[in-house]
């Protein structure tokens, strides 16, 4: 390395010291604080998250078959209706290879409570799943694991 380049390396910078003026002192900004943000709005409550249903609307879920008023209702706080066997078997044709896990036997379920069983046997179970057709598929062989968690839902299970 040159002597040049050696001593332009030593320097310390140089502090801005006197010489420097700051060109905004003149200026008098006066800042405002900022109003607090407002209280959050209260929770809805249940009515007004699930407004009485109208005409159209009850066709619409009747056109898509997410409720019958016919069938009979299967909630886990009615425990005097009894559940349905389900059958719970696993295949791999037409799913590109894969195994998947079917349960079968849970048409009479509405669809709220259709997704309900499929989110809470995914995550208790820490797999992926879907709703076809009345059918629960679940990725893998999980024909043991889905059935101890259903019985543990008090659903009757058949494994076959």
């Amino acid at each position: 390395m040159s002597k040049k380049k050696r001593q332009q390396q030593e320097k310390p910078e140089e502090p801005l010291g006197d010489n420097w003026t700051n060109p905004f002192k003149d200026l008098n900004i006066k800042f405002e604080e900022p109003d607090p943000p407002p209280p959050p709005p209260p929770k809805p409550t249940f009515e007004e998250q699930h407004p009485t249903l109208t005409k159209e609307d009850r066709a619409l879920i009747a056109a898509f078959g997410a409720e019958d008023d016919d069938a009979p209702s299967l909630s886990r706080a009615d425990m005097t209706k009894k559940w349905p066997l389900l059958t719970i078997t696993h295949e791999r044709k037409g799913h590109g290879g894969k195994t998947v896990t079917l349960v079968k036997g849970l048409e009479r379920l509405t669809t709220l409570e259709q997704m309900e069983l499929c989110d809470g046997i995914k995550t208790s179970l820490g797999i992926g799943g879907r709703f076809m057709d009345g059918t629960l598929e679940l990725q893998g062989d999980q024909r043991e694991r889905a059935a101890k968690w259903l019985e543990g839902n008090k659903f009757r299970t058949k494994i076959c």
